[in-house]
């Protein structure tokens, strides 16, 4: 939505203006769109208050702070943030806004943030009250409010659960079956890389994932990659995926189990997710490798880890 909207704002200024109505408007459509580019705090601040002196409605400065919030996955400041969407609701005009269609879309994301405060405060029953509320004002916005259900359920199974180490995994590169004790190396922890050669995402992830390979074996973490599909055709395939990295230091290589899948046992729903176990079996960190917490846990394992930063590809 906010890739057309800015299209469409780049379209606007082209057009020629010789009145100074028209001048106004553009001028508008430039704080506008200086409003959702900010690419950080500070500009986001300054982009505000430039459009607030410009006569910009208050609605279109929220939807940007909100947006810019969700982007930054600063969901403790989302949630902070209902309190105030709330105090707008009976300002609220569909004319002003710039993201929403319909006056429920906007009520949904009040009940977003504010499912969002419950769930930080540990209020599972608000939480779910607020959040079937925002599915019904806006089923069209669900993908921003299922991540949230899936990963608090995710959290409350992996709570106490413990990962059998000896369970055993084919390898790629021989076909011999290894346990996950043996491919912690002796360590404390094992970093798990769950992937498939068939997701674009695993594909678009995998320079992050080198990096932190490479950073977490100087460490001597070790890293293990488990191909979530079993079939040979999937096997094939993961075996042509990895000749390309050669000689990279790239962790090993193994494939889930058919019958008692790891993937299945810690509710791995998108690729690539990655998991950190402790020797014990138990669970430090499952997710998203985009997710903050990631990095946060993986400088408790080791607090001399920092994250890589990969070079902008010229």
């Amino acid at each position: 939505m906010r890739v057309s909207l800015f299209a469409l704002l780049l379209f606007s200024l082209s057009l020629p203006g010789s009145s100074q109505e028209a001048r106004e408007e553009q001028s508008r459509k430039v704080l506008i769109q200086n409003l959702f580019e900010a690419d950080n705090e500070s500009n986001l601040n300054d982009a505000i208050k430039a459009a607030e002196a410009g006569g910009v409605a208050k609605q279109v400065t929220l939807e940007a702070r909100f947006l810019f919030l969700v982007d930054q996955e600063d969901f403790a400041a989302v949630a902070a943030l209902g309190p105030l969407l709330e105090r707008q609701k009976k300002f609220f005009r569909i004319d002003d806004s710039v993201i929403f269609s319909v006056p429920e879309e906007f009520y949904s994301i009040i009940e977003y943030c504010f499912a969002l405060e419950a769930l930080g405060n540990g209020e599972l029953a608000g939480f779910e009250t607020h959040i079937k509320e925002a599915f019904w004002l806006s089923p069209r916005q669900a993908t921003a409010f299922a991540p949230h259900i899936d990963k608090l359920r995710r959290e409350q199974a992996l709570v106490n659960m413990k990962v059998n180490l000896d369970q055993a995994f084919l390898r790629q590169a021989d076909q011999k079956k290894v346990l996950l004790k043996t491919l912690m190396m002796g360590g404390d922890y094992l970093v798990i890389h769950f992937w498939s050669p068939w997701s674009t995402e695993s594909e678009a992830f995998l320079p992050d994932f080198l990096a932190m390979v490479e950073t977490l074996e100087s460490h001597k973490i070790p890293v293990v990659s488990i191909l979530i599909e079993p079939g040979q055709e999937a096997l094939v395939e993961a075996r042509k995926f990895c000749t390309d990295l050669i000689p990279r230091k790239t962790g090993d290589w193994v494939v889930d189990n058919s019958k008692r899948s790891l993937a299945r046992k810690l509710r791995v729903l998108e690729l690539p997710t990655i998991t950190i176990l402790q020797r014990d079996g138990s669970v430090l960190f499952s997710g998203h490798p985009s997710e903050k917490l990631l990095w946060s846990t993986l400088k408790k394992v080791d607090p001399k880890l920092e994250r890589p930063r990969l070079k902008p590809t010229p």
